[in-house]
């Protein structure tokens, strides 16, 4: 059961999902089971464009601290979110420092998490040329399927608007139905339909890098 709720806010901060306050209170913090896994994250506020406010950690009694370890309530009508590391600025490496201090084990990387962004060159761009050639085991490319992608004989896609979509071209590619699989597939290459990869917002950017980065590591 921790696994599923592991999961599940991990992709709460790849996501962007955001909680009222109240039902925050009772959904996250004071779940019997979530609530033990969000205690091992960093929290922050988000004001109604999206940015973030604050940041806070859960005590075990259900107490909110800041960084700097003093109490804070709420705003009634406040958007809460697991913390992604990116927009937290010079507080990543004050929570970095009292998360060591303090021997608190996240539950996956959170604050030494990986931070990925384009070139300039792929930004301008509607491919991603850095992967081709690149080797993934065969057996990997099943994993990704819990982050999204989607799997096909030859090729991964991951939809992010109805227009928008990544897809990553794999050779030999899967023989479904068959016994024999190879152990490995190459990319030959990584495309977005719908624009290019300047559209991304950075958080967006830098996990759409950090799992192609790990599927083709």
């Amino acid at each position: 059961m921790t696994t599923e709720q592991t999961r599940r806010l991990e992709s709460a901060m790849v996501d962007g999902r955001r909680w009222r306050a109240a039902a925050y209170r009772t959904l996250v913090v004071e779940h019997p089971v979530l609530g033990p896994v969000a205690q091992q994250l960093v929290w922050a506020t988000f004001d109604a464009a999206d940015m973030v406010t604050g940041s806070f950690r859960i005590a075990n009694d259900h107490t909110l601290l800041d960084v700097d370890g003093e109490s804070l309530e709420l705003p009634a009508d406040g958007l809460i979110g697991v913390a992604h590391p990116l927009p937290l600025g010079t507080t990543l490496e004050q929570w970095r420092g009292l998360f060591a201090r303090e021997e608190l084990r996240q539950p996956f990387d959170q604050l030494d998490r990986s931070l990925y962004r384009f070139t300039p060159e792929e930004a301008a761009a509607d491919q991603l040329t850095r992967f081709v050639n690149r080797r993934v085991p065969t057996g990997r490319i099943y994993g990704v399927q819990q982050q999204g992608w989607e799997l096909s004989h030859t090729a991964l896609y991951r939809r992010f608007t109805p227009k928008r979509e990544v897809t990553v071209t794999l050779t030999p590619g899967i023989q479904g139905g068959y016994r024999y699989q190879p152990d490995e597939q190459h990319i030959v290459s990584v495309q977005l339909r719908g624009g290019e990869f300047g559209i991304f917002d950075a958080i967006t950017a830098s996990e759409l890098l950090r799992q192609l980065e790990r599927l083709a590591a």
